[in-house]
């Protein structure tokens, strides 16, 4: 869903005061770190544990370094969410199993399903999302934070940024 969250906000970005343009006018330091924990956590290891601590590691180090560009204090908050209970739940996201068979959602390498809600379960992927295109998630609470976190980004883009 984070692609079409980005789309969603580069678009609103474009028709509301062309903002986007203003990108390269940001300092973002460490830009070159967050494409790697997303190809760390797409790798198919069994064992995630350790790749997911370090992935999320790195995330939050960038969202640290660009604290101060609006929005990354909601992204940083958000992804340290997702990896305290990815981090409790042995490197995977927790999943509500019957939302996600409501859905008809398929589990990833990334993920594992839980069959009752309980306290394992708060902060992982149970709010159901349809979208108007037919795409179909479980978001947790900590994605939600990052998603309003990019779209803050995105709409408040100024021509100079200190």
């Amino acid at each position: 869903m984070i692609l079409d969250v980005f789309i969603i906000a580069l678009l609103l970005s474009l028709i509301l005061k062309k903002r986007i343009f203003h990108l390269d006018k940001l300092e973002i330091k460490a830009i070159y770190l967050f494409p790697v924990p997303f190809i760390i956590q797409i790798l198919p290891f069994q064992q995630r544990g350790l790749l997911m601590a370090i992935s999320y590691g790195l995330l939050f180090a960038a969202m640290i370094l660009n604290w101060k560009i609006n929005g990354f204090k909601f992204m940083a908050a958000g992804s340290a969410m997702n990896a305290l209970v990815i981090l409790f739940n042995n490197g995977k996201m927790p999943v509500y199993e019957p939302f996600a068979r409501m859905l008809e959602l398929d589990l990833t390498v990334k993920h594992t399903f839980v069959y009752s809600f309980s306290e394992k379960l708060i902060l992982g992927d149970w709010i159901p999302i349809i979208l108007p295109w037919a795409r179909k998630f479980l978001i947790s609470p900590g994605d939600i934070l990052i998603y309003a976190g990019v779209f803050i980004f995105f709409l408040t883009i100024e021509k100079t940024h200190r």
